[in-house]
């Protein structure tokens, strides 16, 4: 190909990867470097190929520019711009100065004489009326700005990588093998969440009108949910648990399975990339298993985690996963429920009020009453108290049907005895898969369960993100809270629970104002130990 057409060609493929920050001076710098690593027409390459299209390029310098940086850091390149234009500042004056001085710089710029002001707003004054030596400074006092705060937020990140190594290591000398209570695996149930989210939620909308409000919904829940122990240095044990989409095995036990439910919301289909992109940019795995639910992934984290000692929370209100309730044991992990709408634990106490059987033997309630949202016949007319009492008086589904004969409620009799095949079907449906298969599973990156963190906080990405959705308020609040924030430890008044308790009022963000709408972003969970 031709040398400058494919140089072209690849500055337009890079482009949309670079940092918007990128400089003219960067590109400038990329089409140097790629002219002189691209054979020309008809010629022969760095590498010795001919005129095809094949050249050789250090891949240092690739990785670097895929980054955004060229070959350069941004502080690096930060560094020369102000460089730069600290010479051409010196140059205009006629020599050096102290360009922190107010007093030099009122000099250099308004003459000898009595100290002026040289604020912003004087110099941006003085620029507008082609002053050429108030706009270089306005720009100087700009980019010393960006650099200060970059080297703010790297101090802040290698603060929180000491308090994470040494919390790691208090970690792994926890008592019997078992994480403490405030080192979970947390597993939140990502698409039902989104749908709760969705219905608590204004209608929000960004800038080009697409709908935003389910977003920041889950924002407000991951903010509560682990930002304090971010902002500590923490990694926490946090995962989003997704659907796959379309059938899976159950549809082919039962063809009318969820076949009842209404087609998806118009306005939250496209909120379902968003909070994909939200778990990237809060840097959160996201895990799936094509052919399965995400109760079934849930439940095989949730059991492995149990078996190697890891207690386990599972972010969720969906019946169903009651099934996982655990106490936990002698070299056991433990696993609890934690309903986000009611910012309610679930322990097998819980379980048995509810529904007045054990965890253990909650899918043989749930058989024989069945499931309206899932489309799970059951046996009619048994509802789930009476589905307990029968549970607990024979022991189990299979011990019940096997003895019908002495069911004494003739209708309740006959109901079971017409229903057998229908309860076994059912029971099938509402069975969690605790065993689905490690290949099946995306997004572990060949991961033990106990190894699934989040990433390390990175506050730029994160308030990128809040920027890209619109979040005006949510992404003010948490750059405050970052550059508050002291030895990994939240500044005075921008504590999470502070920014919580200030948009209970409601959305605060997209097309509404602070204080409309609904409330039920502010989820609060001060009394559950994650």
């Amino acid at each position: 190909m031709n040398g400058i057409n494919g140089v072209n060609g690849i500055l337009r493929c890079l482009r949309p990867r670079l940092c918007p920050k990128t400089s003219p001076g960067l590109l400038r710098h990329l089409s140097s470097s790629l002219s002189s690593a691209v054979p020309s027409a008809g010629g022969t390459g760095g590498d010795g190929t001919g005129g095809d299209g094949y050249f050789n390029v250090d891949s240092e310098f690739y990785r670097k520019a895929n980054e955004g940086t060229g070959s350069r850091t941004y502080m690096e390149t930060l560094k020369e711009r102000q460089g730069v234009l600290e010479s051409e500042i010196f140059s205009i004056a006629g020599g050096p100065f102290n360009l922190n001085s107010r007093a030099q710089l009122s000099k250099v710029i308004h003459g000898s004489g009595p100290t002026q002001s040289v604020s912003k707003d004087s110099l941006d004054a003085m620029a507008g009326g082609g002053n050429p030596l108030a706009g270089k400074v306005l720009k100087y006092r700009e980019i010393t700005s960006q650099i200060k705060r970059v080297e703010q937020s790297e101090n802040r990140k290698a603060e929180r990588r000491i308090r994470s190594s040494n919390l790691a290591s208090k970690a792994a000398e926890g008592e019997n093998g078992v994480t403490t209570g405030r080192d979970p695996l947390v597993l939140i149930d990502s698409s039902a969440y989104i749908f709760r989210s969705y219905y608590a939620m204004p209608p929000l909308h960004r800038s080009d009108g697409t709908p935003t409000g389910a977003v920041l919904g889950f924002c407000n829940m991951l903010n509560k949910l682990v930002m304090e122990r971010l902002l500590r240095g923490e990694r926490p044990r946090l995962v989003m648990v997704f659907d796959c989409g379309g059938k899976n095995f159950r549809h082919e036990l039962y063809s009318e399975y969820k076949g009842n439910r209404p087609p998806c919301p118009v306005d939250l289909i496209p909120q379902f990339e968003l909070i994909k992109d939200m778990a990237s940019a809060y840097g959160v795995q996201r895990i799936l298993a094509e052919g399965y639910e995400a109760d079934d992934v849930i439940a095989t984290l949730a059991s492995r985690g149990v078996e190697r000692g890891v207690n386990v929370n599972v972010v969720s209100s969906d019946k169903d996963l009651m099934q996982l309730v655990d106490d936990g044991g002698e070299g056991r992990g433990s696993c609890v429920l934690i309903d986000p709408m009611k910012q309610k634990r679930v322990g097998v106490e819980q379980v048995v009020e509810k529904w007045g059987v054990t965890p253990d033997k909650l899918g043989d309630v749930l058989a024989l009453a069945g499931d309206t949202a899932d489309n799970v016949p059951g046996v009619k007319g048994i509802g789930p108290k009476i589905a307990s009492g029968l549970i607990n008086e024979y022991g189990g589904l299979e011990e019940l049907l096997e003895r019908t004969d002495e069911v004494k409620q003739n209708k309740r009799r006959e109901a079971l005895q017409g229903s057998i095949e229908t309860a076994r079907l059912s029971r099938q449906l509402v069975e969690l898969v605790r065993d689905v298969p490690t290949d099946k599973i995306e997004g572990m990156d060949n991961l033990e369960v106990e190894e699934l963190r989040m990433e390390e906080l990175d506050e730029d990405r994160l308030l990128n993100f809040y920027q890209e959705m619109g979040f005006r308020d949510i992404r003010r609040r948490m750059k405050n809270m970052f550059e508050g924030s002291v030895n990994g430890q939240p500044g005075a008044g921008s504590s999470v629970s502070n920014y919580v308790r200030k948009r209970r009022g409601g959305g605060g963000d997209g097309d509404g104002k602070e204080g409309e709408g609904g409330g039920g972003d502010a989820q609060k969970f001060d009394d559950v130990p994650f």
